[in-house]
């Protein structure tokens, strides 16, 4: 039987659809991890994509932070590997707890 040109349903099942966030995005709960109070007697890490003269820079910056920070280890960036395509977040995250860094400069440029 139609009703103004609809056949209505002799019966309604529910369905249940579960929808997941099609952006990956998941909560974050610490944007960033808990900063330094300073540099003394640290070990910091440097790492470079290779985009903008990582030579040329990370020496200015090692020099300038063991002048103010002399007793602050640095590691340089060369001792990573470099690269954008190179650079697994994972493996460096480990790379960076084995040599015993406990800072990191990252994206000196552009």
């Amino acid at each position: 039987m139609k009703h103004n040109g609809i056949t209505p349903f002799a019966r309604v099942s529910l369905v249940r659809l579960e929808v997941f966030n099609p952006t990956g995005v998941i909560e974050v709960t610490h944007v960033h991890a808990p900063r330094l109070a300073d540099l003394h007697a640290k070990t910091i890490c440097e790492l470079s994509n290779n985009a903008w003269e990582a030579a040329r820079t990370f020496p200015l910056i090692r020099r300038l932070l063991k002048e103010r920070f002399p007793d602050a280890t640095l590691i340089p960036y060369t001792e990573f590997p470099l690269g954008s395509s190179n650079i697994d977040t994972d493996r460096i995250g480990h790379l960076v707890k084995e040599k015993g860094g406990q800072a990191v400069i990252t994206g000196n440029a552009a």
